[in-house]
């Protein structure tokens, strides 16, 4: 299907959910493998598989929590309504939470109260490289897309017709410390493409870090951010030893001795256009 009518079709049946269940609804709740999740009526893809599966990637889960000790602290850069952190919250002892969309942290609020969720903290801000304003698109029909204005803009990112707002940005490890919070064992980190500002902003919390499981979007690096695979993953490689993909778990390497033929598989990927989630460890 072409993808502009690809979109078109998207924005008609967020339409017509609004126009079903009224113009005073504002989201649902859905009874998940995941907890008990709120979600905006308008979103069609977390939201969708939520409501039809009654999961949200809970392999992800699955496979993080196989890395978390009972007394790890875990940052989620990147939260969004909490399907992440909702379950991994029951094998650490404490979650420091970052969403940067206002109302997509409303309905994450909420489901920490729907969940009885008590060991995180939650900030509104975006993540990245200094404390700044920044411009951000709030999109509807796919919430978990909200991002930082793109240097290079898209019809993609803005099919919806988003909000562009200002949200304020923070610098994690700056933030760490004006706020007494704990070291991070372990990093979740998905956040449409200001991940390579993110992490320039981390390096302290990277080097505390047991691992670091990151989403890899090639053409967010190219039109986010506008960075190389290269200047991205230098801000990473230094800090860990292994990375695994887990899209395709054979393709596991060893940093010191790996380090030109991991660059060369990224590269590929960027080529075909594919995505991944990727997991750093020491």
């Amino acid at each position: 299907m072409n993808k502009k009518l690809k979109y078109t079709f998207l924005k008609l049946k967020s339409s017509l959910r609004n126009k079903l269940l009224g113009k005073y609804a504002i989201g649902v709740i859905y009874e998940t493998k995941n907890g008990k999740i709120a979600a905006p009526i308008n979103d069609l893809m977390v939201g969708k598989k939520l409501g039809h599966k009654g999961e949200y990637d809970m392999s992800e889960v699955n496979t993080i929590k196989g890395f978390i000790e009972p007394t790890d602290t875990i940052y989620v850069v990147g939260v969004h309504w909490g399907t992440l952190l909702i379950p991994l919250s029951k094998h650490c002892e404490n979650i420091v939470g970052y969403e940067a969309n206002p109302r997509t942290f409303s309905f994450l609020e909420t489901n920490l109260l729907l969940n009885k969720i008590e060991n995180v903290s939650l900030f509104n801000n975006a993540a990245g490289d200094s404390s700044r304003t920044v411009k951000f698109y709030t999109s509807t029909i796919n919430s978990g897309g909200s991002k930082i204005k793109p240097k290079v803009d898209k019809y993609m990112y803005k099919y919806d017709n988003p909000d562009t707002i200002e949200v304020d940005m923070i610098a994690i490890d700056e933030h760490i410390l004006a706020n007494k919070l704990d070291a991070a064992q372990g990093i979740i980190m998905d956040i449409e493409g200001a991940e390579y500002y993110a992490l320039q902003g981390m390096t302290n919390t990277l080097k505390s870090s047991k691992f670091l499981y990151i989403e890899y979007v090639p053409h967010h690096l190219e039109n986010v951010s506008n960075t190389s695979n290269s200047d991205f993953f230098n801000l990473i490689l230094p800090y860990y030893n292994t990375v695994t993909f887990m899209n395709n778990k054979s393709e596991s390497f060893n940093i010191q001795n790996d380090r030109d033929r991991f660059l060369s598989y990224v590269d590929e990927l960027k080529s075909t256009g594919k995505s991944d989630n990727i997991l750093f460890t020491k």
